[in-house]
């Protein structure tokens, strides 16, 4: 199974080194970037979709940690090793808030980082079992059918299964029976797999239905299937709704509530998740659908505001404002100022205007 690796480090031969190490060892370690900092390894990151992240902690722009904050609420699947020449617990203590688990001391040696990278894959291979599911169904497929069960979405749930067992249908003469019925599991374990916040109850429906009498196992032709298959997954979302919080409560009016008052924090979406007992990725997907726009922008855009009252009516030193409004890096910070204001913080504070168009280059992200 091919993995594709991001590298984000300053240090031109720590790059340079990091590729040959990777190529050399495999072909499956397929090295689609690199980046020298935080702001550019974010851009990679959006755009390449890479498997895991190799990056350095500290670095100019933003460093390691910022960077991963903010590719969360966009490539929640992504795996991170972070490498530095520190030994510092603070960053340690910040990268495991944010789900990091491999961690790597400079100079790197080459048997630990193929190990953490065995680690992942590992993990891949216990956790997500549809390398068969890979065969048949593109990764759109399997992504719509995720998306439809995180925002329980009868209709879009429908429409997913349909889709791909006219897949099966165009395979059937090449598949078994024992086959489509194994395929048929791996969907409902795959569309399941996200409710961790409900795990009991998930996998006591799972037990008393694929144990019953009318499990798949009794089922053998294609109607009987793909009606056991979508009845399985919509079932799954019903029999959460009875105390979802995004409905009995106004979910994501709380979730603005806490973000106001906790700016200066550093707030992550699993940090919002656990504390509003949700899914990280339904909640993401429930607070674009509601809001129009993704968590992390709207807490950038609190920071920001709240940076603008501060230069207006304070003496703080940018630094002291960058701090107070959940930043660590003085530079990454003044870069997010400008483009949401397009001055920097010393120009907003002193009143200048902002550049005429084509002076400044401010690039908006894709959600």
């Amino acid at each position: 199974m091919n993995v594709r690796i991001l590298i984000v480090d300053d240090e031109p031969e720590i790059v340079e080194g990091l590729k040959l190490m990777l190529t050399t060892q495999s072909p499956e370690y397929r090295v689609v970037g690199c980046a020298r900092d935080g702001l550019d390894g974010f851009d990679k990151a959006i755009e390449l979709h890479p498997d895991i992240i190799i990056t350095d902690i500290r670095m100019p722009q933003a460093s390691g940690l910022d960077m991963i904050r903010d590719i969360e609420a966009y490539e929640p699947r992504t795996e991170y090793i972070l490498i530095s020449g520190y030994a510092d617990f603070e960053y340690a203590k910040r990268a495991m808030a944010y789900g990091v688990q491999y961690f790597l001391t400079k100079p790197i040696d080459e048997e630990e980082l193929f190990a953490d990278i065995e680690k992942i894959r590992g993990k891949w291979a216990a956790q997500e079992n549809f390398v068969e599911m890979a065969d048949l169904f593109s990764e759109e497929m399997l992504q719509n059918l995720e998306e439809a069960m995180m925002l329980r979405d009868p209709k879009r749930i429908r429409e997913a299964v349909s889709g791909m067992f006219e897949v099966l249908q165009a395979r059937q003469g090449k598949l078994s029976t024992e086959n489509i019925r194994m395929l048929c599991l791996n969907l409902v374990l795959y569309g399941t797999r996200k409710y961790s916040h409900a795990s009991l109850r998930i996998n006591s429906y799972l037990g008393r239905n694929v144990l019953s009498s009318r499990s798949v196992s009794r089922m053998n032709s294609l109607d009987e299937l793909e009606s056991w298959t979508f009845n399985m997954l919509k079932g799954a979302g019903e029999i959460l709704e009875g105390d979802d919080t995004g409905e009995k409560r106004d979910l994501i009016s709380e979730a603005k509530t806490y973000m106001r008052e906790n700016y200066a924090k550093n707030i992550s979406l699993n940090d919002i998740a656990e504390r509003f007992y949700v899914n990280p990725y339904y909640f993401s997907q429930l607070f674009k659908k509601k809001t129009g726009t993704t968590y992390q922008k709207y807490l950038t855009e609190l920071r920001m505001k709240r940076a603008e009252v501060l230069l207006r009516e304070t003496d703080l030193k940018v630094y002291e404002i960058c701090g107070q409004v959940g930043y660590t890096d003085t530079n990454y910070f003044s870069k997010l100022f400008e483009r949401s204001t397009g001055r920097k913080p010393s120009a907003f504070r002193s009143g200048g205007s902002a550049p005429a168009d084509g002076q400044h280059e401010i690039r908006d992200r894709k959600d």
